[in-house]
This record gives C-alpha cells, sequence and structure tokens, in this order.
C-alpha cells in the first residue's frame, strides 16, 4: 500500500516467457512532448533504473494519430494526459486495463510497478547500446501542460447493438485498407469508425469521401469530461 491508498498488480506483464531457452523481450513504449515535466520525470526514473524504452514524442506529427489510434483500440477515450505509456501491447498510463474495465492511475504508481518487476527479473528489455539521455531541452524547468488538448473527432461508418457484430465490421474495414478502423463504445452502442481526426476541417472533408460508400456515416466527437 503506498501513499495513494492503492496496490496495483499487473497480471498481464510476461513473467518469465521463454522460447526456446530464450527470454522474450518486451517492448515499452513512451509517447511525449517536448517541455511535458511528467514526461521528463518518468524517462529520468527509467534511465536510472536502467530501464530501456523506446521513445516516440509528439513534436513528430506523425505520432500523433498513431496514439490516438493505440489509445482508441485500448478503450481509452478521455482526456489524454501524457506521458502516455504502453508495454508491449497493454496500456499503462493514462489508465490501465483490468477485468473492470479502464482505471486510470498515477504516473508514480506506474513507474514503481516498473521498476518494481524489472529488478525482481519479471521484465526482460533489450540492452539499448546507446541509453536515453535527458537534454537540456526537455528538462524539469520548463513547464508545459503534460493535457493533450485536442478533440477526437471519429469518422462513424454504422453502429451495432453487439461486439461481435461490430468486430466483423472492424476487420472488414481493415482487410479493405483502413487501417485506422477501430471500434468506439458508447451509449450502449458499438460504433465502427474508418478514421479518427484532430481537426473539423479535414474531419468534414474525410466525411464526404467516405459517404460515397457508406451513405449514413457520421462525424462524432467524444463528450468532453
Amino acid at each position: 500500500m503506498n501513499k495513494f491508498g492503492l496496490t496495483l498488480s499487473f497480471t498481464i506483464l510476461f513473467i518469465f516467457n521463454f522460447t526456446n531457452g530464450y527470454a522474450v523481450q518486451d517492448s515499452l513504449f513512451l509517447y511525449t512532448r517536448t517541455g511535458c515535466p511528467d514526461c521528463h520525470s518518468v524517462k529520468q526514473t527509467l534511465t536510472e533504473s536502467g530501464i530501456s524504452y523506446i521513445e516516440r514524442t509528439l513534436d513528430n506529427d506523425k505520432f500523433g494519430p498513431q496514439m490516438l489510434h493505440k489509445l482508441s483500440l485500448a478503450g481509452f477515450h478521455k482526456r489524454i494526459h501524457l506521458p502516455v505509456i504502453f508495454l508491449n501491447n497493454q496500456l499503462l498510463h493514462p489508465a490501465y486495463k483490468t477485468a473492470k474495465g479502464l482505471i486510470e492511475i498515477p504516473i508514480i504508481q506506474v513507474e514503481d510497478s516498473l521498476k518494481n518487476k524489472f529488478q525482481r527479473g519479471e521484465l526482460n528489455f533489450a540492452v539499448d547500446k546507446q541509453p536515453a539521455t535527458i537534454t537540456g531541452k526537455d528538462s524539469s524547468q520548463v513547464s508545459y501542460d503534460c493535457v493533450v488538448k485536442v478533440p477526437v473527432i471519429y469518422l462513424i461508418c454504422d453502429s451495432y447493438k453487439t461486439e461481435a457484430e461490430a468486430k466483423a465490421a472492424m476487420n472488414k474495414l481493415i482487410s479493405d485498407g483502413y487501417n485506422f478502423a477501430g471500434i468506439l463504445f458508447y451509449q450502449n452502442r458499438y460504433r465502427v469508425f474508418t478514421q479518427f481526426y484532430s481537426e473539423n476541417t479535414l474531419a468534414g472533408f474525410g466525411l464526404n469521401t467516405i459517404k460515397e460508400k457508406f451513405p449514413t456515416a457520421y462525424l462524432f466527437e467524444m463528450p468532453g469530461e
């Protein structure tokens, strides 16, 4: 029990997995932004603990849609508090997936869990020949908001009552080339989307294009918190 009054048990981490006598390597992905103090703190903690990670900074435009897609697949559709952390394909922060759904967890608890499991040998990270370093540009003296303040606008092509129907429709879209297709569960409906946007004009263009194939398609922005 820590100062937050909560205990964590990451049951889905790869623990002592072996294939042909070799330990399966885990991959830790961090989505960060320059000037985010929480991002700086987490990177510093991981580096000092000897934990290697793959950083994908949102300063690079291509990683924003990638992050949103992975969050959507994990079922997370709220305000995004950086850093976004994935262990392999499992979302750890800003929320952790349990049998009861997604639970938002303080970042310090995620750090502690990763450090403890790494020290116990329950996580196997590849050794980085050039360990990540914290540059002055991203120092803790820089104080920007760690919240990603962009709307996520989904281009919904159809909705379904059951998850099985929605998954079948999503897989069909992916096989047809819609690589960012996914499912949004809201108000007891499984809404299958072909794409998502963070800007209204582009979303409008996307809707006009997709209506040729899905006449009832519409744009849907998840209500804010």
